[in-house]
């Protein structure tokens, strides 16, 4: 029998929910290419209800306990006296979310001598160390395009907060002022706008498509081209690299993965070749933008915003610098993790198990690394290497 390890985010301040602002979700029979949502043999869990904190446990413990699995669920994810490290020495699985991630280095993975398979619920495994993994052959899987969609709305929401000047004129409201000449000294329309993705995988082709309507002038920069009629329908305009793109852009949004092709991709250099003024959105991984230029980028004004939802390390110090950098709508990394988007990445991550368990094959898009080399989307996305370097940071927001 497995001994499971699962790492949640903690519970809500005031307890885990009795009651919810809404009841049930709209039923989805696919996603937008007609790829199936996943199908585990059943669920025990309410669809719509809070399963991403750990009194949620991914709905996962009557299923495995049921089986003679063992199941720990935990949030204290972080330095070598978490409940984390010391239950993972004889994990054969580990379950964990990317959203409150439970850094896989290569260090720990060594300490791990039983673990076999590493599940992300949700999409982005740049947290567990993939070369290591590779090299100790470790299958790494996440439950692909879940909260694909989730994203994507998020990175629009993001795009019109920034440009609309939303976060501080909500504030002014809050303090009970009226102060209209504040709030529109810094707003603008995105209409005309050139928008640009860097990315244009499942995420970035539906920022691209909820973008359209707005009248915009639309860009990309991926390794993988779009399809011709994909373009055309679009009307959107090719770039081979990030940085032939963004000086054409008034809005960069990054929707790539984290791996060391892309780790400090916006640095000092690459955010200067964009328009001043540019305003950027980054929903992808933190580590793909430099922590200090992005601070020091809104400081002089060659930014006019930065609105991100993912920090690095997970979660940040409090003295991150981006907690307290002006004109910024960052959030803490819930893009993807949206009550909608639970219920599909835990019946994913119930998916994958069952396949395990039962020694089926695990969905070719659900695998990032298999056999000994990356797999499946894996193969598609990402490169070989570690990006999880720094993550011992994260310890920090203990004190």
């Amino acid at each position: 029998m497995a001994k499971v390890v699962c790492v949640l985010y903690d519970d809500p301040v005031d307890g885990y929910p009795t009651t919810y602002a809404r009841d049930g979700l709209p039923k989805l029979e696919h996603y937008p290419d007609g790829q199936t949502l996943p199908s585990p043999k059943a669920i025990d869990f309410q669809p719509g209800v809070l399963l991403g904190s750990v009194s949620g446990e991914l709905g996962l413990r009557k299923f495995l306990e049921s089986q003679g699995h063992s199941l720990v669920v935990t949030s204290d994810k972080d330095g070598p006296d978490s409940v984390f490290e010391r239950e993972l020495a004889d994990a054969d699985i580990v379950i964990s979310q990317p959203f409150w991630p439970a850094y896989l280095t290569a260090e720990r993975i060594s300490k791990a001598g039983k673990l076999k398979l590493a599940i992300t619920a949700g999409i982005g495994s740049d947290h567990v160390d993939l070369q290591a993994a590779i090299e100790r052959g470790i299958t790494v899987a996440e439950v692909t395009y879940c909260n694909s969609i989730s994203v994507s709305e998020h990175v629009v929401m993001m795009i019109l907060s920034l440009a609309r000047n939303y976060i501080p004129s909500y504030e002014w409201v809050v303090k009970g002022g009226w102060n209209i000449a504040d709030c529109v000294a810094r707003s603008y329309d995105i209409e005309g706008m050139d928008i640009g993705t860097v990315g244009a995988g499942r995420i970035g082709t539906a920022v691209l498509r909820r973008l359209k309507p707005f009248d915009v002038k639309l860009h990309y920069t991926d390794r993988h081209r779009l399809p011709d009629a994909v373009e055309k329908e679009l009307g959107v305009t090719f770039h081979k690299t990030a940085e032939e793109m963004v000086p054409v852009c008034d809005v960069v949004t990054i929707n790539a993965p984290l791996h060391p092709e892309t780790e400090n991709l916006f640095d000092e250099v690459m955010i200067g070749k964009m328009r001043r003024g540019a305003y950027l959105v980054n929903t992808a991984r933190g580590k793909i933008c430099n922590r200090d230029a992005i601070a020091r980028a809104l400081e002089t004004g060659q930014l006019a915003g930065y609105a991100g939802d993912v920090w690095f390390p997970q979660p940040p110090p409090k003295d991150h610098p981006w907690r307290s950098m002006p004109h910024h709508g960052m959030t803490p990394h819930i893009s993807g993790s949206s009550l909608s988007a639970q219920t599909r990445y835990a019946a994913g991550t119930r998916e994958i198990l069952e396949c395990w368990f039962e020694g089926r094959p695990i969905r070719e898009e659900y695998l990032i690394v298999a056999g000994g080399k990356l797999a499946g989307a894996g193969a598609h996305s990402y490169s070989a290497g570690d990006a999880t370097r720094g993550s011992e940071e994260a310890a920090r927001f203990k004190t």
